[in-house]
């Protein structure tokens, strides 16, 4: 789970930037467990400072995957991607 240090919403779209890569891992691998858990939403981060989570919920799973794709190639989390890849195939059928 991802931990962001942000005071606000902001400072918070500016850290996701910087950490792109490492929300994006964080966001495939969270939802693949929850797909491979059959749970109906999924914690990826929180932020302390304004006492919020961020979720995901099942019907936005797919562009989740979708979404972060290509940054887990970029990554050469080849494995996550593949899962990824599978799901992502399952969900559109």
């Amino acid at each position: 789970m991802l931990n962001f240090k942000a005071e606000n919403i902001e400072d918070l779209e500016e850290e996701a930037r910087e950490r792109a890569l490492e929300v994006s891992v964080e966001v495939m691998t969270a939802v693949i467990k929850a797909l491979n858990a059959g749970a109906d939403k999924v914690v990826i981060g929180i932020l302390t400072s304004l006492d919020m989570d961020l979720t995901v919920d099942k019907a936005n799973y797919l562009e989740a995957l979708e979404t972060n794709l290509n940054r887990c190639i970029e990554a050469e989390e080849f494995e996550l991607c593949n899962a990824a890849s599978e799901w992502i195939k399952k969900l559109r059928e």
